[in-house]
């Protein structure tokens, strides 16, 4: 069971985790080896990368106002210590001489990069300078995978540093489908409804199916995830691709490729879905065959498809609307009609040869109709 103490560690023997959540996205499976993780370049690397998530701020803050350890930087013992690491002497606690970052990987990054301008010159405030040698830390001690992953989950997921939609979800992902918890567990571990986790469960799945496809799994990006997220949680559309939730995939290979080259677009088709707003018109369009024929038309748009939908919705209000007309000439007085403009009289003419016009149709299909009967 996980313990936690409070300590202080001096800087350089914190390391920052190169398999940080931050760097997570499809295509980047592979992680660095815990016996690695004191390296040099392997650090220098995890610097690089979480400077260009953003830590200008962060580093700023701690400059001007001192290290205020409100909350404390989660550390656990470096599980393995490289060869030329394991001489050092460790801690006789834990008999290792680092610890990786669980939670605070930004501010451990900004810290290290102001020792690194304090070392070459720079003025700090003592309250910056002597925090190098004994960082406040919250020691996570005996902590298995999943309790490192819920430590994570609780502030990044529901709590109120969220990651990405996209990093949240492969978090949910990985604790259902690699540590085998269930929904209900999983929400109480993140501060999640179950609805929710269930939902980020479906919508990743959805996801990696497509990252999958030999065609499209190269163009799967982070991004994408919101789509699949608003996706999943439309049950029309969840029917139109398959949805099988026993395999947690989507089952219709014809829809599934046509959704695939929708968001990718290819050299003959621009790509026609660009954001989760369009799946909800994406709902609209494929309820409507004219629509959907529009949509799967190369030459035809998004906006063309969903232009046919409004049109043919506007057609049908065409009772209340000239009901409404109806009453409002009945209502008409007789000072209005005398005074009528030109603009006026030609609404009226309009309206009349219009009439006249859809009650000849009407009538012609009638006859038809008796016709046939009669036939």
């Amino acid at each position: 069971m996980v313990t936690y103490s409070p300590d202080t560690v001096a800087l350089d023997d914190i390391l920052l985790d190169p398999n940080n959540f931050r760097f997570r996205g499809p295509g980047t499976a592979i992680e660095v080896a815990e016996s690695r993780f004191a390296e040099k370049s392997v650090q220098d690397a995890a610097l690089e990368r979480i400077v260009s998530d953003g830590v200008t701020e962060v580093k700023r803050s701690i400059a001007e106002n001192g290290f205020v350890p409100v909350e404390r930087i989660v550390v656990r013992p470096l599980k393995i210590e490289s060869s030329s690491e394991a001489g050092k002497s460790g801690d006789s606690a834990t008999g290792s001489s680092h610890y990786v970052v669980v939670e605070g990987n930004r501010r451990t990054a900004a810290l290290k990069l102001l020792k690194k301008e304090h070392t070459s010159g720079a003025a700090l405030k003592s309250s910056v300078s002597d925090v190098f040698d004994a960082v406040p830390v919250l020691l996570a001690s005996d902590a298995s995978d999943d309790d490192l992953l819920a430590i994570m989950g609780i502030r990044h997921v529901g709590g109120p540093k969220e990651w990405g939609g996209y990093q949240s979800a492969l978090l949910v992902y990985e604790l259902m489908e690699d540590s085998g918890i269930d929904a209900r567990q999983v929400a109480s571990r993140l501060g999640l409804t179950v609805q929710e986790v269930n939902r980020r469960h479906r919508a990743f799945s959805a996801l990696t199916q497509m990252a999958n496809d030999p065609e499209y799994g190269e163009l799967v990006t982070p991004d994408l995830y919101a789509i699949f997220h608003e996706v999943v949680g439309q049950p029309k559309l969840r029917d139109w691709l398959g949805w099988d939730n026993s395999k947690y995939e989507l089952t219709e290979a014809n829809n599934r490729e046509q959704l695939y080259l929708w968001l990718t677009g290819n050299a003959d088709t621009p790509k026609k879905i660009t954001g989760y707003g369009d799946i909800r018109d994406l709902k609209l369009i494929i309820e409507n065959p004219d629509a959907l024929s529009a949509m799967q038309d190369d030459d035809q748009s998004l906006a063309d498809a969903i232009a046919i939908v409004k049109s043919e919705a506007k057609a049908t209000k065409w009772l209340p609307n000239a009901k409404a007309a109806l009453a409002s000439l009945r209502d008409m007085s007789l000072e209005t009609m005398e005074n009528l403009d030109d603009d006026g009289v030609q609404i009226l003419t309009s309206l009349k040869e219009k009439s006249s016009s859809v009650l000849r149709a009407v009538s012609a299909a009638r006859r038809t109709d008796e016709d046939a009967v009669s036939d």
